[in-house]
This record gives structure tokens, sequence and C-alpha cells, in this order.
């Protein structure tokens, strides 16, 4: 009430007004066609889609009892039909502040919802006797879910006609594929936004590979960065392995908007000869910005902290901090030719030993991901911009790309394979790039001060 608006976060809203009339005369015996005084509230609920149906039981439900108490009390004295005008009103008050509390949230149309983190929330895994395979096939049903739930925010946010589009293979050729086949064969769903009103390109991306069989380099590669432990399994040529991950990256039309990239990621080993196996987490979530706005920034590295800090206090077994995983980010997204980091950062960490602790702080930098960056949207996403300024965020898109084609280890990883779904690989790519050559900012401007903080990066947490 008051002239304030309750809202959900979906471009498909619907109106429902339920307005509250208590018709007074001097006499409450009356005809209330003859009031002198008429007290109103309203309520404005723009509501969900999915609250429809229980919106019409609810009050077509309160209508049914009013009839009925009206029935029943439209006889009698004075007295007693003041008091049933009363009771009815008190009545379709609580249905309405009921309803209200119910399925309204006072929240911007952009802002994100509140996510409960994923330690919160109750799951399958025994974490006295999960297994390394147990973890691996929790953490994939999570990835199916939240690439669905996470493109359905991405799209209310963006606001256009343009939808993702689905490319699905493997044991995800099909919308229906059975849930046997899903844990059993490999396969991925690519979705890719294009065209929008805010992610002028888009990919959130899932990968599920099993029973793969180890080459002698691979096996090589992750016997240099495996942490030994005691009983860890000693990867070598011929073992077997399985993988998942979900990546999203964001390409914003608007240049006051950074580019947005995250991906979580999990891979298990087991030996060729016997049913020992181990398994690692990856992942991380990062900005790109193009023009710097120092509190949104420093928001989004702030709540990051705050996540991590969460799950790992001082001293702990995975030897493991934001700070840690802020600086294996700022040196992993290094374009060494170029002596610039590619954005302003944001956490990273591999090797990290899976277990089921270790399994919830994954999910929670997955569950996070939206609400980091949709509020950056809602907040700078309409802000005019000139020709100039678009042409430097493509200028800067072409770094992007420089990256991923000669330092990403993902893209690597995908190009190595027999036969690479290049479409699929290459999709984190900008839609539009730039190359001048030899460009040079001007001095005081913000293109120059981005550039200096992509040379010597700071921490934006104090």
């Amino acid at each position: 009430s008051g002239g304030t608006t309750y809202r959900f976060p979906t471009l498909r809203l619907l109106t429902f007004s339920l307005f509250l009339h208590v018709e007074r005369d001097q006499d409450l015996t009356s005809s209330p066609h003859r009031s002198n005084h008429r007290l109103s509230s309203s309520v404005l609920l723009i509501i969900d889609p999915k609250c429809i149906d229980r919106a019409e039981q609810i009050v077509c439900g309160s209508l049914r009892v009013s009839a009925i108490l009206s029935s029943i009390y439209s006889t009698g004295n004075s007295r007693r039909r003041s008091k049933s005008t009363m009771f009815l009103v008190k009545l379709q008050s609580v249905v309405a502040v009921c309803f209200f509390a119910a399925t309204a949230t006072k929240v911007d149309a952009f802002a994100a919802p509140q996510v409960v983190p994923a330690s919160k929330v109750g799951g399958s895994i025994n974490e006295s006797s999960a297994t390394p395979q147990d973890i691996f096939e929790e953490f994939t049903k999570f990835l199916i879910d939240h690439q669905t739930d996470m493109i359905s925010k991405i799209e209310q946010a963006d606001g256009s006609e343009n939808a993702f589009s689905r490319d699905g293979w493997g044991a995800f050729a099909n919308d229906n594929d059975s849930v046997d086949a899903q844990q059993t064969k490999s396969g991925g769903i690519t979705r890719v936004i294009q065209g929008g009103n805010v992610v002028e390109k888009g990919a959130c991306s899932l990968t599920v590979i099993r029973n793969g069989v180890l080459s002698a380099d691979r096996a090589a590669t992750i016997q240099g960065r495996q942490q030994q432990q005691e009983g860890d399994l000693v990867v070598q040529e011929g073992d077997i392995y399985s993988a998942a991950a979900l990546s999203v990256v964001l390409h914003t039309r608007n240049p006051f908007v950074p580019t947005f990239r995250s991906d979580v990621r999990i891979f298990l080993v087991k030996s060729a000869s016997d049913d020992v196996a181990v398994a690692w987490f990856g992942g991380g979530s990062d900005l790109t910005p193009y023009y710097l706005i120092d509190e949104d920034i420093s928001k989004f590295h702030k709540d990051l902290k705050q996540m991590c800090d969460s799950h790992f206090p001082e001293n702990n077994e995975y030897n493991l901090s934001h700070q840690k995983m802020k600086q294996l980010c700022d040196e992993y997204f290094y374009l060494p030719a170029r002596s610039e980091h590619r954005g302003t950062g944001g956490i990273f960490f591999d090797d990290l030993p899976a277990t089921p602790a270790t399994l919830t702080f994954v999910q929670d930098v997955a569950t996070g991901w939206m609400p980091s960056w949709l509020p950056i949207v809602e907040k700078n996403g309409c802000k005019e911009f000139t020709e100039e300024q678009k042409h430097w965020q493509c200028l800067r898109r072409g770094r992007y790309l420089e990256f991923n084609l000669l330092y990403d280890r993902g893209v690597k990883f995908g190009l190595a394979n027999a036969n690479p779904r290049v479409e699929g690989v290459m999709v984190s790519a900008p839609p539009k790039i730039a190359f001048d050559y030899n460009h040079v900012p001007v001095e005081g401007s913000e293109e120059e001060r981005l550039l200096k903080i992509l040379k010597e990066p700071k921490d934006w947490t104090v």
C-alpha cells in the first residue's frame, strides 16, 4: 500500500488487483449505494504467472466465504449487521495480507532473487561414506538443474524476444532423454542467446564426459598438477576418467556492463586395474569490464570474499582462502605478450579435492553467479553510450579472444579431442571484436584508467 509496487523479476508479468471496500453510512443499516463516506484500500500485486492459479483459489475462496456469511447475517438487528460487516472486512483484509506475503517480494525487476546457499540445502550425499563417484553424480545432477534455472533468469533480465537456443548432443540430444542414458553416456547441452537487449551474445554450456581413457599426455599433465595425499590414486595412462562442467559467458551490449564469465567443473579418475578413484573440483567467476565503475566491481569482490570466508576459515585443511583464489584468478587470466590482465578478476580454483565439504562450496559459487551480476545489469544496462565507447569495448573484446585462443586451458582441452565440437568449444568468443594497430588511449581518460588497473591489479575488498 501507500504507492509501493511489489514485483517479481520476470518479463511475463501479470497484474492482479484486489480491492477491499468498506461502505459506510452514518447508519450502517442503510444501502451501501447511498454511502456518504468510502474507505477503500487497494493492493497492487505484480505476480509471477506460476502464482496465478493459487491467487484465484484464494480470492474465489474468500468471495465464497463472504457470500455465505453475508447470507447468514443478512437478517437481524442493525448491531448484528454492523458486526458482520466489520467481520467481513477483517476476513478479506487477512486474506489479502496473507496472499501478499506469500507471493510478493519487494525487489527490483532485474534484482537477483535471494539464493539459499547450497550448504543450507539438504542433499543425498552422506558425508561419512561418500565416494568420489557419489560426489560426481550429485554434482552432475546439480549442474543439469542449475543450467535450466540460470537460463530462465538471464532471459528474464534480458527482456528481449530472443531466447536461448538449445544444441544437445549425446545423452542430451533430445529434451526427453532418460535419466538412465544421462548417467551412462557422454553428452552436453550448449545454450546460446544472440542479439538480446542486455546480452549481445551469451552461452551457457553443460558438458558431461563419461568413461574416457586417459592418453599418456593427459595423464602426465594431471600427474604434474596432482596434489598427492596418502591413499590417493596415482594417475596413469589408460585410467578411466569422467568430467562434468557448467560454464557461462555473457558478452553485454552496453559497454558499462562488464562481460561475465564463470564455470564450475569436476574431474574424476578411476584406476584401470581396480576400483580406486579420485576427483577434483575447479571453477571460478570473474568480470571483464570496459569502463571501471568502482562500487560495482568492489561489491562483486566483497560478496565473493564473504562467501569464500564462510567455507574456508584460517588454517583450513585445503589451504585455501579468498586472497589465494583472487591471486590465482589474476595469474590465470593474464596475457603475457601484452603484460596485462584480461579483466578485474574474481576467484579461480583448480585441483581442489572433491569432498562433501568442497561440494557445497562449489555449489555456492555457482548459485551466486546471477546474484553477483544481475544488479550491475539493472544499474548500468540502460546507460547511453557513444560509438567511440562501443569501439573501445570491441577492442577489449579482442584481448578476450586473444586469451581464449592462446592461453585458455579449457579451449585447448576441448580442441585436443579427436573430433572436437568446434562451435561448442569456441562458443565463448565475443560477437564482434576490433583490432586497431597500436591503439593508445587518451591520457587521463577512463580508458587509460582501466588499462592501468589491468596492468597492476588491486584489492577491491578494501
